[in-house]
């Protein structure tokens, strides 16, 4: 009976300070999606779990591990996002830890799937354009500027760009067909230039913009045209107070002596020698390769009024340098707004030599031909067996013969001393 009593009063003692001892937390985990894709951001939220209570029973710590070898450190914030690299089940948990130091762990498992595919459709628009110059006179070069936006949520690839000029008397003129010059991404805008024309028939016109053929495929094609105005000026005098008189003063190629088959710009300083800045003006550039042929380059636009005196620096579209030998290149200002009264020089012409695209390897240049890479080694070998030579006979012991005698004294036929009286 007296040990009976004696264990029934252990057990108590034991389930008075069991029951005596805090609670730790439980934790809970959850995530925003069971399935993401590769790269998907996905967002994990402890925020469910349960303290002991506001006292030293709260949570006060957060760790996370995404089941791929990512983890969080201890962190105040039930709160974290992560993106998985690979596809697979992950096993995610959340370690929460009250002020006790209890501790409780939840987790989930996260099937991550293989990346989707891109969806949507760009939507390309000419969002706006204008002439350059604005108001040009009747025979003068002019370029329409115009600015692609893209408004869907897939990025276009590419597209084409047609300008016609509707002039007063109602006949339709194609200007020409441009092409997007890189992929477009969404909510990305572009400028691009057309082709230069001569504005002909005083008045106003109508220029339209229509952008096609653009990849992926749109859906919203609606807007995917404008019409703007441009007036042609009468040819008249020179303007009072002066005119601007732009010229380009010095160009280089990039790089100067390029090989064939190698990309190409020009860099072009452009001058007002004029009286007036100039607000705008086109910069055409033509290559004349040793056949004589004239291969045109593309053209600039100078879109930022130039004071006069002062200098710019255009760059030219970036070309293919084809044909070995002496090339011309010609660098001609045109529309030039408002007009100039001096176009003597508008034109300059500078030289680029091409090189071919492979060539023998140059002469010794900080190294050895073969030649002497041979006459080197064969030295070498020479000098190693001479020294080897010269060691073998200094150490081989030579063979010792019998002694033979010295070879006798002369007899002394010197005469005696004289002796002193």
């Amino acid at each position: 009976m007296g040990l009976a009593s004696a264990v029934w009063a252990v057990a108590f003692s034991l389930l008075a300070v069991v029951a005596a001892t805090p609670k730790g937390p439980t934790a809970v985990l959850s995530v925003d999606d069971l399935t993401p894709a590769v790269g998907q951001v996905v967002r994990f939220d402890a925020s469910a779990s349960i303290p002991h209570d506001q006292g030293n029973g709260r949570i006060v710590s957060y760790e996370f591990d995404f089941g791929d070898g990512n983890h969080t450190r201890e962190q105040s914030s039930p709160f974290a996002r992560h993106a998985y690299s690979f596809v697979g089940l992950k096993q995610a948990t959340v370690q929460v830890e009250d002020a006790r130091g209890n501790e409780d762990i939840a987790s989930v498992r996260i099937d991550v799937q293989p990346e989707s595919p891109p969806t949507g459709a760009p939507d390309l628009t000419p969002a706006s354009a204008s002439t350059i110059p604005s108001r040009p006179i009747e025979g003068q070069i002019a370029i329409v500027s115009i600015i692609i936006a893209n408004q869907g949520n897939a990025t276009a690839e590419g597209a084409t760009i047609d300008v016609t000029d509707q002039r007063p008397n109602g006949t339709v003129v194609s200007i020409g067909t441009t092409s997007l010059p890189a992929s477009l991404a969404p909510e990305v805008s572009v400028v691009v230039y057309s082709q230069t024309f001569v504005a002909m028939g005083v008045g106003n016109h109508s220029v339209q913009i229509v952008v096609g053929h653009v990849t992926p495929a749109e859906t919203d094609v609606e807007d995917d045209t404008l019409t703007i105005g441009m007036t042609v000026l009468p040819v008249t005098g020179p303007p009072p107070g002066g005119a601007p008189d732009l010229a380009p003063e010095s160009a280089v190629t990039i790089p100067t002596r390029p090989l064939e088959g190698e990309s190409v710009s020009l860099s072009i300083m452009v001058v007002n020698r004029g009286s007036v800045a100039a607000d705008a003006a086109i910069i055409e550039i033509s290559d004349v390769p040793p056949n004589g042929t004239i291969v045109p380059i593309g053209t600039s636009v100078l879109s930022t009024p130039l004071g006069p005196g002062d200098f710019v620096v255009v760059d030219s579209p970036s070309f293919v340098a084809v044909g070995v030998g002496d090339h011309q290149l010609q660098i001609d200002v045109r529309s030039v707004t408002p007009a100039e009264t001096d176009m003597e020089d508008n034109a300059l012409t500078i030289g680029m030599t091409v090189l071919p695209a492979k060539g023998p390897p140059p002469p010794n240049e900080g190294g050895f031909s073969l030649d002497t890479a041979l006459l080197a080694g064969g030295l070498a070998a020479a000098a190693v067996a001479a020294v080897l030579v010269a060691t073998w006979l200094l150490l081989t012991p030579r063979e010792t013969g019998p002694l033979e005698p010295p070879p006798p004294e002369p007899p002394d036929d010197s005469p005696p001393p004289i002796r002193p009286p």
